[in-house]
């Protein structure tokens, strides 16, 4: 499609205004970036010997390593304490996972391991091959429409493998550890110049790598400011502080990318916190936290992109920057803050499903933020480690829960577990990172996924997967007349709005399970409107689904059981029975609803697919009130 056409459909799609206003937008940012490349091209930015001991306030770097930054990064000292006590099975393990990175060996966003040059090349992604210029980061394009991702060369530039070459230095002792960390942060900040390239164009990744940086300077100090590249690091890490301050990512709706930029920046704060520079950054950055807890977390914990996966960095970052603000002040954060990080952790182990897993609700990039030993380590699923984190044990849910702002309603009854979505699609109605998934739901018994939600598989790479795995029909739950329950927005666009309108009509949590009823007005759109409405009732082992179709006109009707991982189907009629090996889940359909089997995807984590069976339905509503009835029974 070429540009003209493209800007065409923008203008019929958002109007001459909006269209008008974001052209001049990108005029004037690429005025902007020009003349600001031209000036850095003549003189780079830099912190000169005299600003960096400035900003350390008369402390050396090791002390400021050794000192604030490591009281403010008490889960990177824990890390270190813990190397003393790994059996001879977890040394081997770690320092295989070491190696592989000084081998340049890197398996990140579903590359499978991918032997890198012996130079990196830090704007490349390796996957597709493309290679993003070395321009004012103003001027740069970060989406193409093929099959690159600029989100591979972020992740790898976010050096969250850092911290575990440290770990290796510091379990080993041997040199070479702490030598390639030398190398790789000397080869970057050379290839990278401040505000010029890929890696500069988002701060959130900044303010990632950073903290990257100071967790694996914490590990193996004092060493590690003692070598002859600490100086051009600790440079470097003062430039990082400046960029992220002048270049947060706010507006009057906020997400996950300002809350990473004023984490990292409190971070790092805690390295210059004797200086002006660290000291008004870390107040600055304890008042956004305060902030933004209010802002993107809603009362009952729910972090508000309505993404369980979110919500996992969510609780990361204020783990991690409630730990540092602690560090740095004295109790500066409000009781009401606590309280809802608290609450934070309630909604964590009310979703986590009986497998030690999390649900993929809503959009899943696998984002992580200082994750330490779990690099290259854990399932991404897992979310078990904010507990420890937090210094909180993991008691394992057994009873109902509800989270109603948030939107998410869970029943357990005698190792079944039901995880059911009905609410607004967050960020304030304009649900970046929401799915169509109203009210469908996961089924799990045991540590066997029955019913599972496939997940997200990429943002960029795959202009037909993207809006499949968001789309209704990837979910278990109805669609009418092949529709959407909120508009689809273009490809690679995020936003799905708010049309589905999601509410919660009745909830009553029992003793052998409960009931919940929901209902939303996606379909509300269509030429003969439709409102569904839904109702689950759990009696111990029996699951009983009753779909509402309130309509004056009649509509075709699909429903997506889409089935978790090692099932054996068998169809007959409508009665599908998926054995698992250890357990059976079999499905009724109501008299008049054909059952069928298509194949469908599943993906485990971004960038990542592997196919999966999808039972499907179809009826046909008639005017009036219509019902359908499923029974999904696990023996």
């Amino acid at each position: 499609m070429s540009r003209a056409r493209r800007q065409l459909e923008r203008v019929a799609k958002v109007g001459v205004r909006a269209a008008i206003g974001s052209a001049a937008n990108r005029v004037d940012r690429y005025a902007k970036g020009t003349l600001r490349g031209r000036r850095l091209a003549r003189r780079p930015l830099a912190a000169s010997r005299n600003q960096v001991e400035a900003a350390l306030g008369g402390l050396t770097f090791a002390e400021a390593l050794g000192g604030s930054a490591l009281d403010a990064l008490p889960t990177a000292a824990a890390f270190e304490r813990s190397l003393a006590a790994l059996d001879e099975g977890e040394r081997a393990g770690l320092l295989a996972r070491a190696d592989a990175i000084a081998e340049h060996r890197f398996d990140l966003l579903g590359s499978g391991p991918t032997d890198l040059t012996a130079e990196i090349d830090w704007s490349r992604d390796f996957k597709s091959g493309r290679r993003w210029p070395q321009q004012h980061f103003l001027l740069l394009q970060g989406f193409y429409p093929d099959d690159s991702d600029h989100k591979v060369p972020w992740e790898l530039s976010r050096f969250q493998h850092l911290p575990l070459l440290a770990a290796a230095y510091r379990l080993s002792g041997e040199d070479r550890y702490i030598a390639e960390i030398g190398a790789q942060l000397q080869g970057w900040i050379a290839a990278n110049p401040v505000e010029i390239g890929i890696n500069w164009l988002c701060t959130m990744d900044v303010a990632i790598r950073a903290a990257n940086w100071v967790a694996a300077l914490v590990i193996c100090a004092p060493e590690a400011a003692e070598q002859p590249w600490a100086d051009e690091v600790a440079s470097s890490l003062l430039l990082h502080g400046r960029f992220i301050s002048g270049n947060l990512e706010t507006g009057p709706i906020r997400t996950n990318h300002f809350l990473a930029d004023v984490v990292g920046l409190l971070i790092i704060a805690a390295v210059f916190s004797r200086g002006r520079e660290g000291q008004d950054w870390g107040r600055m950055a304890v008042d956004a936290l305060i902030a933004e807890m209010d802002h993107q977390v809603r009362a009952d914990g729910c972090a508000h992109e309505a993404s369980i996966p979110y919500h996992r960095l969510d609780t990361e970052l204020f783990l991690c920057g409630t730990q540092a603000g602690d560090a740095l002040f004295e109790d500066p954060f409000p009781a009401s803050y606590r309280d809802r990080l608290d609450r934070m952790l309630d909604f964590t182990a009310g979703y986590t499903r009986p497998d030690g897993l999390a649900p993929q609700i809503g959009d899943n990039d696998d984002g992580r933020f200082l994750p330490l030993d779990d690099y290259a380590k854990r399932d991404s699923r897992s979310h078990l480690h904010l507990f420890e984190q937090a210094g909180r044990g993991y008691v394992p849910s057994t009873g109902s829960s509800a989270f109603p702002a948030g939107g998410y309603y869970v029943m357990r009854h005698d190792g079944v577990y039901v995880l059911i979505r009905c609410g607004d699609t967050g960020m304030y109605g304009r649900g970046g990172h929401a799915h169509n998934d109203q009210l469908s739901f996961e089924l799990a018994y045991g540590e066997q996924p029955l019913i599972e939600d496939p997940g997200t598989y990429t943002y960029y790479t795959d202009r037909e997967l993207r809006p499949l795995f968001r789309s209704t029909a990837f979910h278990s739950t109805l669609r009418i007349d092949e529709g959407e329950q909120n508009e689809m927005p273009e490809w690679p666009r995020f936003p799905l709005g708010g049309r589905s309108r999601a509410e919660a009509i009745e909830w009553v949590p029992g003793s052998s399970g409960g009931v919940f009823v929901g209902r939303h007005h996606g379909f509300e759109y269509l030429s003969a409107p439709a409102l569904h409405e839904r109702r689950f009732e759990l009696t111990g082992r029996e699951l009983t689904i009753v779909d509402s179709v309130v309509s004056a006109g009649d509509h075709a009707l699909a429903w997506t059981f889409p089935l978790g991982p090692g099932g054996t189907l068998i169809l007959s009629g409508d009665r599908a029975v998926v054995d698992f090996d250890r357990v059976k889940l079999t499905i009724e359909a109501e008299a008049g609803t054909e059952l069928a089997v298509r194949d469908g995807l599943y993906s485990p984590g971004y960038g990542r697919k592997e196919p999966r069976q999808f039972v499907v339905a179809r009826g046909r509503s008639e005017p009036g009130d219509h019902t359908t009835r499923f029974r999904l029974r696990i023996e």
